[in-house]
This record gives structure tokens, sequence and C-alpha cells, in this order.
């Protein structure tokens, strides 16, 4: 049981309001003002400022994901990353599809796609060997996800990723200078993309049946990683679309309540290293061994008696066991009841009429280390405030987000 995309409404024909837009709204609006589609709709030039690594690798286990578990498609994960990566790292000839997720400014149209420049080309400065390993990196965790998703994957995918498109319930004058339909009233929609519809087939209960899948990728996942699922706003807002497209166009997902938060360690299972005093290390944080492994290495280096000795590479041990498949892949479930799907349905229409109202004032929102100092913005942000030129720090250091 497959549902094909709904064919959703050009964005000329409506007033998209981007789900990642509102969380920018929340964070800063100078940033969402530079950023937004909306609005600047700018992104860093990578021939100058390079890119965000960790970004840009999580979307290539995102998309490599997204092409495994597309029910129509299938494909391998790791031929898909492998795939993605050539694409990202050596540039040449790419799908019409694929040039969004690509860096070129100038790609070449050919007759069934685009010629593009690769980061190697691209980058300022482009360290093969960092690229490489993220290469291998990526290789490596998909090979893990196939089998780790044959054991422990208990649903079917019945959409795959696609892009929704939901009415809020009011319609605003579009003021886009280069629309089509500049100064009529257009409905405003809540615009965003999803990893997945799934179906629980073991599910007896018609509102348990259906949940989304969402991917993501950290450096460590623990428990408090998941703290933040029983307010995260990604995930009430994934809910609220695909309930308000179910009851719009008739899918079968009116009552779905969670979000399954699949969440994959940046690491897989390899032996563990060895110390310069010739001991196997017991880095919790760093290493990405399993018990087997550890075992096998301590062998291997007639350190048994070491093992029997020391009770912290016991406890190691014990931790490895503990850990199982989790040191690497965890997940959790994020729900909502539908006075929550109620609520948070009105508060995004309320933020959607605040950054459709030209009255609404743009200022900065200073948010600590993790925010303010990693920020794409950050330099043209801090010219802004201490009178120096940032509008032409925009214009030359940015430029069009094709992508969005």
């Amino acid at each position: 049981m497959t549902w094909a995309p709904i064919i959703i409404p050009s964005k000329w024909d409506i007033i998209p309001i981007h789900a990642s837009d509102v969380a920018s709204f929340m964070r800063c609006r100078r940033y969402w003002s530079w950023s937004s589609p909306t609005r600047s709709n700018l992104r860093r030039r990578v021939e100058l400022h390079g890119i965000n690594p960790n970004l840009w690798y999580g979307s290539g286990i995102h998309w490599a994901l997204e092409k495994a578990y597309n029910p129509l498609l299938k494909r391998d994960p790791v031929e898909a990353f492998t795939t993605w990566f050539q694409w990202q790292w050596k540039g040449g000839h790419v799908p019409e599809d694929m040039l969004n997720e690509t860096y070129d400014p100038n790609p070449v149209k050919t007759k069934d796609g685009y010629t593009i420049r690769g980061l190697e080309d691209l980058l300022p400065q482009a360290d093969e060997e960092e690229f490489l390993g993220y290469r291998d990196l990526g290789i490596g965790m998909m090979t893990f996800y196939k089998e780790y998703a044959k054991k422990n994957d208990d649903f079917e995918v019945v959409a795959a990723e696609s892009q929704f498109s939901v009415p809020l319930g009011f319609s605003v004058k579009d003021v886009r200078q280069d629309s089509p339909n500049y100064g009529e009233k257009l409905e405003a929609h809540l615009r965003g993309k999803r990893d997945a519809i799934i179906y629980y087939p073991e599910r007896k209960e018609p509102r348990l049946q259906y949940g989304i899948l969402e991917n993501k990728t950290a450096a460590k996942v623990d428990e408090d990683y998941f703290l933040k699922l029983e307010n995260d706003p990604q995930c009430s807002t994934y809910i609220v679309a695909s309930v308000h497209e179910a009851r719009t166009y008739g899918y079968p997902w009116e009552h779905i309540e969670e979000v399954l938060y699949n969440a994959l360690r940046k690491a897989y299972p390899k032996p563990p290293t060895i110390t310069s005093h010739g001991f196997p290390s017991l880095n919790r944080a760093q290493e990405s061994t399993t018990a087997d492994m550890f075992v096998e290495c301590v062998k291997e280096l007639g350190l048994e008696d070491w093992y029997h000795e020391d009770p912290k590479a016991q406890n190691y041990y014990e931790y490895l066991v503990g850990m199982g498949d989790g040191n690497f892949i965890q997940r959790d479930i994020a729900t909502r009841n539908p006075h929550q799907i109620d609520t948070h349905f009105k508060e995004l229409k309320a933020i959607a009429k605040e950054m459709l109202n030209p009255k609404t004032p743009i200022y900065k929102h200073p948010s600590g280390m993790s925010s303010c100092t990693k920020c794409a913005f950050r330099a043209p942000c801090l010219a802004h405030d201490d009178g120096s030129d940032w509008q032409e720090m925009l214009v030359q250091g940015y430029e069009q987000n094709r992508g969005r």
C-alpha cells in the first residue's frame, strides 16, 4: 500500500509559509529576513565561505535514507550515499531533481540534466582528505543501517519524502514583485518537507496505525538527546501538516499522533583504537566499537590478564553489551494528542499572520554560542550594528538560494 505525493499548488498561486521559515522567524527575525524565500532568500557563496560540513553531511545521509525508504525506488542506502557524494564532491552530470542539492551557482543545462562543478573545485580551500573521511563515514553508517533496519523496522513506508502544502485558513495580498498574481488576495499555505508517512501493520487501533518518520544525524545520541521531543516544534508541525493534509485531500492518516525520531550517531562499528600504552581505548564518547570487537581485540593483543584486573575495562565491556546497536542508532517517539495538534495549528496560523504583516519589525535576537557565533550571517549582522556597510557584504558574499 503506497500513496503518490499530492500535486501541490504552484508557489505563485498561494502564499507559502515554509515550516523552516517559521523556525527561523522564532529564532531571529534578522536571520529570517535575510534567509527566507519570502524575503531576501540568501545563502553564503560557497566559493568565499565554504559550507557547513555538519549540515552538508547530514543532508547526504538524509538523501540516502530517503531513496532507501522510497517504496517505488528502494535503493541500497550505501549506493545512494556514494552517488550523492560523487555528485557533491566531483560534480559532473546530475539530473534536474538533484540540482537544488548542489552548490555550483552556474550550472550548465544539458539535454537530460545539468553539468556542475563539485566542491573540490568550488571550495576556497578544498581538503580532500577531510571529505574522503566523510565519504567513508557515510558508507560505514549506511552499511550498518541496512542490517539494523532489517531487524528493527516494524513499519512500512506508504508515502515517501514529499512536500506538503496545507491551507492555514486565511488569505493575504500577494506583494511579491515577481509574482504573476501580484496585488491579488491568495490563500496562505503551510509548506514544508517531511521524511515519510509510515504504517504499522501490526497495530489494530486506527489512530495508532500511521505515523511520521523523521531521520536525524548527531555526533552524540544519548537520553538527553530526546528530552526536546516533548515540545519539539518541528515534530508538532509535521503532525499538524499531515493531519490537515489528510483532511483536505482524503488521505487515510487523519489521526496521526506520533513521530518516530530515528537518530543516527555519526559513527559505525569498528575495532577499538589502541592507545600509546598498547591498550584498547575505553573512551565512550570517541570510540565506536562493539562488545564482540572489544573482546576480539583483547584476545588478539593477549590482554586477558589486563582485562580481568582492570575494573574500568570490565565496566566498558558491560557498557558495550548494554548499548548494543543503541551505540549507533536510537529511536524514540514524539506524541501529540488532538488538543495539542489543534493548539499548534492555531499558533502556526498566528505566527504566519505576523510573518506576513508588512509592519512586522525586524531585529536581531542574540541567542548564545550555538546560534549566533555559527550563524551564516554573523559578519553582516555585526556590521549592521557597528555601522559598517552590511548591505555590500550581503551583495558580495551571498547569493540567491536556488533550493528554496
